[in-house]
């Protein structure tokens, strides 16, 4: 396989535009709103200024690598840091924290599955972007504050949004009803016939312009059986995730549930769309602790699977070495591994 093919090197979409504010509490506290823009009719063709729905997205911090130079970008003072409320939540981690902001491979994912690109886009790309638009069935894993899987679900998908239960009730459910009411004002953006929530998503689903999205609290180390119903579990056509594996036993514990729901619903023959940044760490392809590229392809390998690049691209990340703070290129990949 090769990693970097230069004709899947994927550039930013013209007509894509992401941006963010601060709002402040009344208490004082501040916080992040991230908005990105949709684009209807999904057509190449179609100008840029034609996309007017509006996606927002409430968020802890401000995102992570993700705007590109011209996009309206925040800051935080070391002050504007405010003492996370659920800290102490059960089940609350590293992970779970992370999850409160927008990271890079969300919005290369976002741009990969929904604004396609026939001068770069490989045939499989182009198959699964069309999946989505015609009411795939999709779950994502580790959705965060919901960014991905509420954009699939406006392009066409239905799209069942699982983390952990802190971040599906402090981040994905506020976010689901925000996005609800934006398509209820811009109802007359959507394409959609049919009005009726589909019955997997276990009618709490909602809709999001031409497609439909719902919540499920989904813990890793936690029998999928025992937190997903037996409906979901078995009605999968395609399963995303992106940015969510940095550390080893969060990929580990990931591809356990990416097996779990490759066999539940094998009927569908899903694959795993997976966006992964590379971040070296200090010791390199020997870190303990640290996802690697390289580690990604031995682990999914090593079960069997097989994994294609889709797509990918260079980004330039800041890096720190003896206290300087420098910048450094990387790149940002997106996968598929089916069994």
């Amino acid at each position: 396989m090769m990693l970097k093919d230069v004709s899947r090197r994927r550039s930013p979409p013209a007509g894509f535009n992401c941006g963010e504010r601060i709002i402040t509490s009344e208490d004082g506290v501040k916080s992040v709103v991230f908005h990105c823009n949709l684009r209807f009719p999904s057509d190449e063709s179609t100008p840029a200024s034609t996309n007017t729905a509006i996606l927002k997205f409430n968020c802890r911090e401000p995102s992570c690598g993700v705007l590109v130079q011209g996009e309206e970008a925040v800051t935080f003072s070391d002050e504007d840091y405010a003492v996370d409320p659920i800290f102490f939540d059960e089940g609350y981690s590293l992970a779970g924290m992370t999850g409160f902001k927008v990271w890079t491979g969300s919005r290369f994912l976002i741009e990969a599955l929904a604004w396609p690109s026939s001068e770069v886009d490989c045939q499989r790309l182009m198959e699964i972007q069309n999946l989505l638009s015609n009411g795939a069935r999709v779950i994502e894993l580790g959705a965060g504050i919901g960014t991905v899987g509420t954009y699939l679900a406006a392009v066409g998908a239905q799209v069942l949004l699982t983390d952990l239960p802190t971040l599906v009730e402090n981040a994905i459910d506020c976010n689901l009803s925000i996005n609800a009411k934006i398509t209820a004002a811009d109802h007359n953006m959507c394409t959609y016939e049919n009005d009726e929530i589909p019955s997997w998503m276990e009618s709490h689903g909602c809709r999001i312009f031409n497609g439909w999205a719902a919540s499920a609290a989904l813990d890793w180390s936690i029998a999928v059986s025992d937190q997903l119903t037996k409906l979901q579990s078995e009605s999968i056509d395609l399963i995303v995730a992106s940015d969510v594996v940095f550390l080893v036993d969060m990929l580990n514990s990931l591809l356990d549930t990416v097996a779990i729901l490759f066999e539940s619903s094998s009927n569908n023959n899903p694959s795993f769309v997976l966006s992964f940044q590379r971040r070296d760490a200090g010791d390199g392809e020997e870190s303990a602790s640290f996802t690697t590229v390289n580690r990604i392809i031995s682990i999914v390998e090593g079960r069997g699977w097989k994994l294609d690049c889709l797509a990918w691209r260079s980004v330039i990340v800041n890096k720190e070495k003896d206290g300087k703070v420098f910048q450094d290129e990387s790149e940002v990949f997106i996968f598929e591994i089916s069994p």
